[in-house]
Formats: structure tokens, C-alpha cells, sequence
């Protein structure tokens, strides 16, 4: 009897072990795809390590709660750890983080772009989400340094696009560099659309690195309008490099978790901030 019992238990102990170093591995390789490609989707994964969706799910959901990555609709993105104030974060990264309000103050944005004008749109998360908002205006001229936003511009075949060259930023996915500025000082437009790093409403608004911040002067300097969209998380959160004073901003767009003396202090600067 004792013996018969014996190894049925150590075959079971021996399966669960092996079951858990599938899983182990599986998880590994499914957290090693993802922090070299940034982003993967769950359809994506299924393939690359022949395991059903509902199996990928799974790992998706415990991965998240080790902090090592992002779950989102349909996938995961890489989980980036607090970084220096001079360093950039993945844009597929800030593209999950406070997403409905980004989708907020994006959806309000769109309603302040009209047909027939010419904008400058500054890569970033909210603009891009921004993006397809705006594609299907009518009779548009778009000038951006975003291919991201580019791409999705040019769905509507009326769009007039223009590509602002310079050297391409691997995290962030924008143009920066003296050629891309020298290729904005070209234009000047209706409007501004931009994100921020950071935002102090004495000081002004940064960004990470010394390339970005100077591309956005050179884009204010050279809009009629500029409009600031940042959630409540950018607010008196400085980064490396001071972009451009509050004073060169004409509308902000924020989200109701926005410190209400900080929207005050904006608008008795006479700026339209707005709330959603």
C-alpha cells in the first residue's frame, strides 16, 4: 500500500513542477518580445509561442501584477520604471498611462479644430490620440514631426501632410534636431497642438531632453495659437529642459483632477483653460 501510493504522489509532485517551468518560461519569453518590441497584442503572442489566447490572457493578467508590464485592450506594453527628469518614457507606454483622460481632453480638443486650417501637431500621447479625431476635417493642411501621426493623417487621402524631417527619437517617435526646425521655420499656422513633459504655472513647460524642448519653441514661435493639452498628472512636474513659458500658451486643456487654485492661477494669466 505504501509503496503504490508512493509514486503516484511523486509523478504528480514531478508533472506540477515541469507544468510550472512551461509556464515560467512562457512568461519569460512573453516578457522578453515585449521589452524589446516596446508592445505586443495578444494575437501576436499566440502565434510567436503556439499557446492559446485565453492562455496569453492569462499570463498578460499575472505579469501586470508583478509591475513588469502594462495590460491593454487587446495586448500589453512594456512597464517602464520612474525615470530621471532628463529621460524619455515609450510613447506605446504614455499612450496607456491616464488614458481616459487623455481621451477626454483629446475628444474636447477636436471640437476646437476646424476645417480649413493649417496645424502644427507635436508627437506625443494625447496628440496622437488626438489624431484620429481630426483626420476626417475638411480641406486641412497638417505639418508634424510624428510619423505615428502622420500615418493616421493620412487615412483621409484629402489631407495635405507635411513630414517634418530631422533626426528620429527611438522612445518618443518624433523628429528633433536643427534640420527638423530649420524644415518648421519654413511654415507658420493657425494653431499649435502639443503635449508637455511638465508644467509649473510660474515657470513654465518642459520637456525631457534639450532636443525636444527647443523643436517646441521653434513650433510656438511659429503658430498663431498654441493649445496645450495635459492631463492632471503634468501639473507642477518639472523635467530637464524648460520649453517655453506659460505665457506663449493660448489654451489649455486639462482634466478635472487639475488643483483648481492651478486652473485659477492660469486663467487669471488670460488663458482659456478648459476643463473636462
Amino acid at each position: 500500500m505504501i509503496i503504490c501510493l508512493y509514486f503516484p504522489v511523486k509523478c504528480h509532485y514531478n508533472q506540477a513542477m515541469a507544468q510550472r517551468s512551461l509556464i515560467q518560461e512562457r512568461r519569460k519569453q512573453i516578457l522578453d518580445y515585449i521589452t524589446q518590441h516596446q508592445k505586443a497584442d495578444i494575437r501576436e503572442l499566440s502565434e510567436l509561442l503556439n499557446a492559446t489566447e485565453i492562455t496569453i490572457r492569462r499570463d498578460l493578467i499575472e505579469l501586470e501584477k508583478t509591475k513588469m508590464l502594462i495590460r491593454t485592450h487587446g495586448g500589453a506594453v512594456v512597464s517602464e520604471q520612474k525615470k530621471s527628469v532628463w529621460q524619455t518614457t515609450s510613447v506605446y507606454n504614455r499612450l496607456e498611462r491616464n488614458k481616459d483622460q487623455k481621451e477626454r481632453i483629446a475628444k474636447f480638443a477636436a471640437t476646437l479644430i476646424n476645417d480649413s486650417e493649417s496645424l502644427f501637431i507635436d508627437g506625443g500621447s494625447t496628440t496622437q490620440t488626438l489624431a484620429p479625431l481630426i483626420k476626417d476635417r475638411r480641406n486641412m493642411l497638417f505639418v508634424t514631426n510624428s510619423p505615428d501621426i502622420a500615418d493616421i493623417l493620412l487615412e483621409n487621402e484629402e489631407n495635405r501632410i507635411i513630414q517634418i524631417g530631422g533626426e528620429l527619437t527611438r522612445d518618443t517617435h518624433l523628429t528633433i534636431g536643427p534640420d527638423a526646425e530649420d524644415g518648421i521655420r519654413k511654415y507658420y499656422v493657425d494653431k499649435f497642438v502639443t503635449g508637455v513633459t511638465g508644467i509649473d504655472p510660474d515657470e513654465g513647460c518642459y520637456a525631457a531632453i534639450p532636443g525636444e524642448a527647443s523643436m517646441k519653441r521653434t513650433f510656438v514661435a511659429h503658430a498663431r495659437e498654441t493649445i496645450l493639452l495635459v492631463d492632471s498628472s503634468k501639473f507642477s512636474r518639472k523635467a530637464f529642459c524648460l520649453a517655453f513659458p506659460v505665457s506663449g500658451v493660448g489654451t489649455i486643456i486639462t482634466d478635472s483632477d487639475t488643483p483648481k487654485e492651478i486652473v485659477e492661477k492660469l486663467r487669471e494669466r488670460n488663458i482659456k483653460v478648459y476643463v473636462v
